[in-house]
């Protein structure tokens, strides 16, 4: 076996110790040094003792009978210190502010086909209530942010249901309808049912988009053979698509106020087809109560 005898173990100083150099540094006298320090003169004396013990080297002038002095080497411990010292505030500022309600980081995953309709109505008024947040943001297909949430690379996610989230905490946001989008040549009536939709002209997002799967479900449709497959990367792209004439699409509402004038949104009649936004976390999450808060904030936003 190896023998650990002649392991050194190093000995760090206390920050107890720093602090009373420092206020030496700063008093020039003990007796000042230990009033800052709201200890007796003794203790103060004894502490900065001992750190020279590990150090091993001698940090103060002790000879002469005017004010306190540090040597060269004490000099450079003190301004070292004073450093670690500051370094140590703010750390406990921080866990302070953290102490209030969604201060600090937070990782939050959001799919493709709700960030960039959705974010630029919650984010303003996330940020000026709670002005302590550091928001992260990440852009996933939603398989990717549920491995992501399950290997806690993020904190929460804002995705589409149903969706599988096993060993997860889910909480519904709101629901919003699907529209039939269209180019304006075509004719409809004012509103449609979900058995007018032509399975046969229905351009959809690529496989993997939780949106495809979603509006397939909503309508009950299966995609169709007899055409020529074609599939998107991004619903902005399905859009284009569409107001060139080539295919229909389903968009659900928060995308609908980006659609051009030369598409129509035809609404469907009742019970239409929708879908459910919501949020996600892991279970046990030590940010249950910032997650909480974060959920309370995002419902209490209209868009």
């Amino acid at each position: 076996m190896p023998c650990c005898d002649n392991i050194n173990i190093m000995i760090r100083p206390k920050v107890r110790q720093f602090e009373y150099l420092v206020a030496l540094d700063n008093q020039k006298s003990f007796s000042k040094a230990a009033d800052i320090c709201n200890v007796t003169q003794s203790t103060l004396s004894a502490g900065i003792k001992d750190l020279e013990n590990v150090l091993g080297q001698q940090l103060v002038n002790r000879a002469g009978r005017s004010a306190v002095s540090l040597t060269a080497f004490g000099s450079e411990v003190a301004s070292g210190a004073l450093g670690v010292l500051n370094d140590i505030d703010s750390i406990v500022a921080s866990a302070q502010k953290m102490k209030s309600p969604l201060s600090g980081i937070l990782r939050l995953g959001v799919i493709p086909t709700i960030a960039p309709y959705y974010l630029p109505h919650i984010l303003p008024n996330l940020q000026k209530s709670f002005p302590d947040l550091q928001l992260q943001l990440y852009e996933s297909l939603s398989a990717d942010i549920i491995s992501q949430l399950n290997s806690r690379q993020l904190d929460a996610a804002i995705i589409a249901f149903p969706y599988e989230v096993e060993g997860m905490v889910m909480h519904d946001l709101f629901k919003e309808d699907f529209y039939l989008a269209a180019p304006n040549d075509r004719c409809f009536p004012d509103s449609i049912s979900v058995k007018d939709v032509d399975s046969d002209d229905l351009l959809l997002l690529e496989d993997g988009h939780c949106l495809r799967d979603h509006a397939l479900g909503a309508c009950k449709l299966r995609p169709s053979g007899k055409r020529k497959a074609f599939s998107a990367t991004s619903l902005s792209t399905l859009i284009q698509m569409v107001a060139h004439g080539y295919g229909t699409t389903l968009l659900p509402e928060m995308v609908t106020a980006s659609v051009p004038s030369d598409i129509q949104l035809v609404p469907f009649s009742s019970p239409a087809p929708t879908r459910q936004i919501g949020m996600v976390w892991p279970s046990g999450s030590p940010l249950k109560r910032d997650l909480l808060c974060l959920l309370d904030a995002v419902r209490n936003i209209k868009i």
